[in-house]
Formats: structure tokens, sequence, C-alpha cells
């Protein structure tokens, strides 16, 4: 009898049956001319399995011409032109032509057991370490806690020989006010008051530039590396940003709350103004420079910063150097240096010698600013390691303040058109960096996925100063003056929960304290900030 497994084991041929089909039927046709022999029960059995062959030789036919043209579809398509992209899924990022728009909202509620009423300028609202003018208990909407808000627009399309242009144009805001970042107009709003008088201010790169957080272009090959031009991250920021426990968040992490550590020490200079910037991966091991060039508006300084690391697929490491010249801390003027800014126009009649002093020629008193002018030294190394659900992070960075070698003067400008109406004294006997002072900073922290949806992050800084005082006050360690020695230390955790793949919910605090010359003029020397908000990316 025929073995019907025979037809299952040959592939059916496009415009013909198989043999052994063909053979079966005309031997049952043979069978059936002789009379009754198609009677016989031994060839009705014959004649039922031929069928059953004919039906399966069938099915695999239409199955094959289905395969041949999904073939012919898959060619032809390949050949078309391209169809118009879908429509992307309501929760992805808008994008056209290579162009994406994207952007992020944070909004929270916050309590701060030693805080300033929020300004509507200072990125974040609130200000969640202690600071100096840290005046009162505080229980406010608060703002920027996880991630700080922005939108931008950045730009990625293929030229020729693995080349592609790339750009970004980004503006940090405070979604409770809708105004663009601008620090140093928080500062200006506090000039000549009280410390127990003064709202939320502090130094910061964001100076209310239409583009504050990044504006730049530039070239990326995946074998020859990515260079820029123009506004753009530090590399020691973009380190910051990459080993942080806290991932930079200015509610939980000195990191996100203070620039001074991404800056190498005035943070003014996390953001580079006319500097350009390449990095290139050369296997395990990567590498960067960037350079800032000087005579800038705003950007007095040259600047170089450099990196060198190394990853594997469990962790990482980065060695940074930064050098920036003539780096600018600013700060609100006091009552007295108010009193003289705009002589004489402020300045009742009989008291012209007033305007000889520095910062007089009529600067207005909402641009005007004191500054700190320092060549800073920068060396950091921060590394972290994956063991699965707990991931390790930590880092030491040292800092070193020297007067510069070319000083500032009054009325020089610096980052947003600001003036510096007074500056230090940047040479000789009594100026402010006579000794240099030297910070030393570290932090160690973790992040554990409890679930795929819900991390649990968990931190400790701390930052220790030199004494760099002269005279009387030579090594002191109290809080007797700034440039004695002095520490700041805090700790910090917080939950992340991913409610979507767009909206997050968190929660946590951040206790941190002064002791020494970093509490020296401070109302109260620590602060906590329970915090609980929502984030919305896009």
């Amino acid at each position: 009898m025929l073995n019907s497994d025979t037809l299952a084991a040959t592939p059916a041929r496009r415009g013909r049956r198989p043999a052994t089909l063909g053979t079966a039927m005309l031997a049952v046709l043979a069978m059936c001319a002789s009379g009754n022999a198609c009677a016989d029960p031994e060839l009705d059995a014959l004649r039922q399995q031929v069928q059953e062959l004919q039906q399966r030789y069938e099915a695999i036919a239409k199955q094959h011409a289905a395969q041949q043209a999904a073939a012919a579809a898959t060619v032809t398509a390949s050949a078309a032109p391209a169809a118009a992209p879908a429509k992307a899924p309501s929760d992805a990022a808008v994008s056209l032509y290579g162009i994406t728009l994207y952007g992020t909202l944070d909004v929270n509620l916050t309590y701060l057991s030693n805080g300033m009423p929020q300004s509507d300028y200072l990125s974040g609202g609130t200000y969640s370490l202690i600071q100096k003018n840290s005046n009162r208990t505080i229980f406010t909407a608060g703002e920027n806690g996880l991630t700080q808000s922005r939108i931008g627009l950045q730009g990625n399309k293929e030229l020729v020989g693995g080349w592609s242009g790339i750009f970004r144009l980004e503006t940090i805001f405070n979604p409770l006010s809708g105004d663009i970042a601008d620090a140093l107009k928080s500062m200006t709003a506090d000039n000549g008051k009280a410390v127990t008088a003064q709202t939320t201010s502090a130094d910061s790169s964001l100076a209310g530039q239409p583009f504050n957080s990044a504006a730049y272009l530039g070239l990326s090959h995946k074998d020859y590396g990515t260079i820029t031009v123009g506004r753009q991250n530090g590399l020691l920021a973009d380190g910051i940003a990459k080993y942080d426990p806290m991932a930079t968040a200015q509610a939980f992490s000195p990191h996100g709350r203070s620039g001074n550590y991404s800056a190498g020490g005035s943070t003014e200079s996390g953001r580079l103004d006319n500097s350009v910037k390449y990095s290139a991966q050369f296997g395990a091991l990567h590498a960067g420079v960037q350079y800032q060039f000087n005579g800038a508006s705003g950007s007095a300084g040259n600047a170089w910063q450099l990196v060198l690391g190394g990853a594997s697929a469990r962790g990482s490491f980065d060695v940074y150097y930064v050098k920036k010249e003539q780096a600018i801390a600013s700060a609100s003027l006091n009552a007295a240096q108010v009193t003289t800014l705009n002589c004489p126009f402020t300045v009742a009649a009989g008291a012209p010698a007033q305007c000889n002093v520095a910062g007089g020629g009529g600067t207005a008193l909402d641009r005007a600013l004191a500054g700190t002018v320092s060549d800073n030294t920068d060396f950091t190394v921060m590394g972290t390691y994956d063991f699965g659900a707990v991931k390790l992070f930590g880092g030491y960075e040292h800092i070193s303040f020297a007067n510069p070698d070319t000083p500032l003067a009054a009325g020089s400008s610096t980052i947003g058109g600001y003036v510096l109406a007074y500056v230090n004294k940047q040479a000789g006997v009594g100026s402010t960096f006579a000794i240099n002072r030297i910070w030393q900073y570290e932090f160690v922290g973790l992040r554990y996925a409890f679930t795929p949806a819900l991390e649990g992050r968990l931190a400790w800084y701390r930052q220790e100063q030199s004494a760099y005082a002269t005279g009387a006050t030579a090594g002191c360690n109290s809080a007797v003056a700034a440039n004695c020695s002095g520490l700041m230390t805090a700790y910090s955790g917080v939950l992340v929960y991913n409610m979507s793949k767009r909206l997050d919910a968190y929660g946590g605090a951040m206790w941190s304290g002064v002791r020494g010359g970093l509490a020296s003029g401070f109302l109260h020397t620590n602060t906590i900030d329970p915090t609980l908000g929502i984030r919305y990316t896009f």
C-alpha cells in the first residue's frame, strides 16, 4: 500500500504534482477499467488514501503560494519609495524630519524646617540645602524637585559617510510661575535686604538666557566621536549627572541644588558659552576635551575640561581635570553697596564723595551684583558598579581656588548681561585667596530596584573646606569668618515610582547641616526638606 508519509516528506513543487500522487491515481484508474476491480475493498482503501493525499497536497500548495506572494511583496516594498510614517502613539515624543520636541514638568509639595519664601526666578523655587539666608519654616507648592522642568528641540540628521548633524536648543523654567530660570535675577531681588527678609536666591549658570540650558550644534560619528560648538554642559557637569546617586535631583542632592561641584568651584561655569567639546569611545575606554574661548560677553576667562574613563558591562569610572580662569561667583549686594550703587542719583546731595567707590556710575539695581573672582583647578574621580538590583555610586573631588592671574575690575559683566558692581580684592596683601581655599568633596550612594516600577535611592555627601584666612584669624576652625575651615554634610533618600511611561511619582527628604567657616553668618545651621511630587516627561 502507498505510504502517506512519502508526501509529507516531499515538498510540493510549483506547477506539478508529486510523482507518487500521479502514480497512485493511474493505478486506481487502471484497476477500475478492468470491471469489478473498483469494488475490491483493498482498492477502496487505496482510493480513500489517494483522496487524503490530494487534500494534503492542496493545503501544501496554498501555503507555498502564500509564501511566494509574501516574498514578492517584500521585494516590491524594498524597491518602492518610503511610505508616509505611521502616526506616532500618543505617549511618544513629537518628531518630524529628524527634529524632536521634548520636555519635562515637575511639581511638588515641600516643607523646609529652615528655608526662605519661594522665588519665581531661581530654578526650583525653594532651596533644599541650608543657606545663610534660610530664615523661616516653609510649607509650599514647589517645583523641579526630581528634575528641572524644561522644553527643548533636538535634531539628529544623517549626512554622508556615517556622519550626522546634531543640535540642541533647551530652556529650563519654573512651571509654577512660567518664568525662565534666572538665578542672578533672584539675587538682585535680595539686593540691600537683611538676610531675615530675603527670599530664595542663589547663583547658577541659568541667568535668563532664552536658551539658558543649551544652544549648540555639531557633528557625530559612531567611530570618530562627537564634536559640538556653542553653549553646553561642561564635561564635569555631564559626569556629575551620570554618577550622582540622586541623579542631580534638586530636592535631594547637593549636586542638583548647588552647581559649584559640577562646575569646578563656581556654579556659573557649569555650562560654558562659546565652547567646543569633543568626546569619543575607543573600545572600553572613552575620552573627552572641552575648551571655552576667552573674551565672550559674560565669559571672562578661558576654561579647559578633560575626561578619561573606562566602562564594562557592570560599571564605569571617569577621571576629570578642570581649569577655569577668572571664575565668577556672584552674590546679592549688601545695604552699604546699594547705598552707593547709583550715586549720585540715589544719594542725597552733600555726599558726592561716595561716588568714587567701586561700583558707582549708575548701574541699575536690578542688574548689579557683587562678584568673587578666582582661578579654579579641579580634580575629580567618580565611578559606579551594578550588582543587579543594587547599583553603587561614589566620587571624590578636590577644588583649589586661587587669586586670578588676571584680575577683573568692578563694572565687568557676567552671564546674562549682569554687572559685577563690586568685586573682591584679587591680588597682594589682604586679597581673598592670599592662601588658596581648598574644597574636598566626597559622596557615596546606591539605587535599589524593588520592582521594575519602583526604585529607592540613598546618598551621603560631605564637603570639607580648608582654612584660608590670614592675620588674626589664620588657621581658624570656627564660624567667626567665612574663610575658616568648615564642613557641610547631607543625607538623602527618595522613592521614585514609574506610574506610566511618562509619569513618575516621588517622595523623599534631604537633611543638610553646616559648621565652622561654612556656617559663618548663617541664621540656622541645618534644615530638612520632606518632598512629595510628580514628574511628566514627553
